[in-house]
């Protein structure tokens, strides 16, 4: 089996696991370098609003996202973590703090992290083990002393982290792109190291689709 083959094997893994909680999931090959490198210097011009929406809209098409969040909830919610701001506080700008573990799921669906989502009650690196041996989910959450919603949760965290880097973390970049130039007028020159979560990598997620 080449890299690729293994690479798609080891995605699916990942998102059948959750399927059944978000009722869709969907990885992606295809990397978005043209795309990326045709956003124009113009969107300084357009309202950041609407283009947060547009992006926010590529991936629900790209990626099958399902939320109970409207669009301009989702807009607030990537205004607000940009802010620095908590699931909780989030949700409390979108009218109750008992929504954040949906803002949670949003938000992680949208490829934005918080170091948090990486802190399992077990070694995600066995988790992934897991995963590779094709155990199921009920004998995953045996064997790591966790109910199957734990592993379902972390699953996601897992599949969508695989998204974002097989994406090339584009979205995670446009979105602190048009927020940076909406706040001080001027290029992020360092996008890519600020955006993407630290623990993400020091877990090695990068595993989660494979070594070539």
């Amino acid at each position: 089996m080449d890299g690729t083959n293994a690479d798609n094997e080891k995605v699916e893994q990942l998102t059948d696991i959750f399927t059944d909680l978000t009722g869709e999931s969907s990885t992606t090959e295809r990397q978005h370098e043209d795309r990326w490198a045709s956003v124009s210097a113009d969107n300084s011009d357009v309202d950041a609003e609407e283009t947060i929406l547009s992006i926010i809209q590529e991936m629900i098409d790209e990626y099958g996202i399902q939320t109970s969040l409207d669009e301009d909830e989702l807009v607030t919610l990537v205004e607000q973590y940009h802010a620095g701001k908590s699931d909780t506080e989030i949700a409390r700008a979108l009218g109750s703090s008992s929504r954040d573990k949906t803002v949670a799921r949003a938000r992680i669906s949208l490829h934005l992290f918080q170091e948090t989502d990486f802190d399992a009650p077990f070694e995600l690196s066995r988790l992934r083990e897991l995963f590779d041996q094709d155990t199921s989910t009920g004998e995953i959450a045996d064997t790591l002393s966790a109910s199957k919603s734990t592993v379902r949760a972390y699953a996601r965290v897992l599949a969508a982290e695989t998204e974002a880097e097989r994406a090339s973390h584009e979205y995670q970049s446009r979105f602190k792109q048009i927020l940076t130039d909406t706040e001080t007028g001027s290029d992020d020159t360092d996008q890519f190291s600020e955006t993407v979560s630290p623990t993400a990598y020091a877990s090695g997620l990068e595993d989660a689709v494979g070594s070539s």
